[in-house]
């Protein structure tokens, strides 16, 4: 990732910007927030940064990283006592590591993930709904914003370096000299609710520079489907995998279903058959009860052997226990995820670990190639 962003030069009184000669509201007539031109050129940069790094997708973590190089958030984030470097270290490591990759050779198109979306979304609705003069949206904005995200390695991180959203309020009450408009903007957004008013209308944008910017999410029936057959004995590893495959599912690379997405009430057949065809990659969790049921080779293994000769679909084995897998003339034909001569089970836990996130890396790889094609 780039570590050398270009400043923003002080905006000039001789002209208007062509963006806030587009759509400031006293030019309008309309309350729309316009983007501060800080925040806008830290969104072009790290629009840049992820596409020059080939990310298929640009989530909150690129998002604190753009705000920790940018000035003025910056010196917020120092002000709180944050180790600036140290963060940026920590988010580069993570987000290279955690990060889909796009087609290696063609045109990466980077897309914002919904928590990406989201971060910019509760940002512009409450300066839209905040009773300031000036409605424009500023990097302070975007960084009290990002701590709607509870769950994200952003808000972690932001924590690990002692930072919480109180402590960007109490920058008013410490007399740390900032703008002040600035400032009141973190007074104002940390009353906001994590979860959206019903009924509130958003205001979304599409930077100039970034062009997708904000966009609508995927469907679940729009992302490429992950299928996981097992034996219900083996349910421990299911649930193994599904934890290093979250991160995947999180920036909607992929959907992974296994019949534990079933509910009560769900006609549960055509829910298997369903998520059979539109699978473009399986996972086979193989031991000798997964090859003892005849479930399994009856209903789901036949449907996955043919589309993968027809449709090319990917079928990664991963052997858990010793079984008969290498005797068996057409499971034995797919490379597995391990040598079957040491199953999985077999391992200590830090390789099987490797194991899993070996699979997961398969996986973010095979979705990016099929997406590319």
């Amino acid at each position: 990732m780039s570590t050398n962003p270009r400043q923003t030069t002080p905006k000039s009184s001789a002209k208007p910007t062509k963006s806030s000669a587009k759509i400031d509201p006293a030019s309008t007539g309309t309350s729309i927030p316009i983007i501060a031109d800080e925040l806008t050129e830290m969104l072009r940069l790290a629009f840049v940064n992820a596409r020059k790094s080939r990310h298929a997708v640009i989530t909150v973590e690129h998002l604190l990283y753009g705000l920790a190089e940018a000035p003025a958030s910056r010196d917020t984030l120092i002000a709180c006592g944050a180790d600036v470097d140290d963060l940026k270290s920590k988010l580069s490591v993570f987000i290279d590591e955690n990060t889909p990759a796009g087609d290696p050779q063609g045109e990466v198109d980077t897309q914002p993930t919904i928590g990406f979306q989201r971060v910019i979304q509760r940002a512009i609705m409450h300066v839209q709904s905040s009773e300031r003069s000036k409605k424009q949206v500023g990097s302070s904005d975007v960084l009290l914003s990002i701590f709607g995200e509870k769950d994200s390695h952003a808000v972690y991180y932001l924590h690990q370096q002692g930072i919480t959203r109180l402590d960007l309020v109490n920058l008013v009450h410490k007399g740390v000299k900032r703008n002040q408009e600035s400032l009141r903007s973190l007074v104002e957004l940390s009353e906001i609710y994590d979860q959206e008013k019903a009924g509130r209308e958003f205001f979304s944008f599409v930077s100039e520079a970034a062009n997708t910017l904000v966009v609508p999410s995927k469907k679940e029936s729009e992302r490429p489907k992950l299928f996981i057959s097992y034996s219900h004995v083996d349910t421990a590893c299911l649930d193994r995998l599904l934890v290093h495959l979250k991160p995947l599912e999180r920036l909607n690379t992929v959907v992974c279903w296994s019949d534990k997405r079933l509910r009560t009430g769900d006609k549960w057949r055509s829910e298997l058959e369903k998520n059979l065809n539109d699978a473009v990659i399986a996972i086979l969790l193989i031991s000798a009860d997964f090859l003892a049921s005849d479930f399994i080779v009856n209903n789901e293994l036949p449907p996955l052997l043919v589309k993968a000769d027809a449709k090319g679909l990917r079928i990664l084995p991963v052997v858990l226990k010793p079984c008969g897998f290498r005797r068996d003339p057409i499971l034995s034909t797919f490379q597995s995820a391990n040598d079957p001569a040491t199953p999985l089970l077999g391992l200590s836990a830090m390789e099987q670990e490797a194991i899993y996130d070996q699979i997961a890396d398969e996986v973010a790889k095979e979705v990016a190639s099929k997406r590319g094609a």
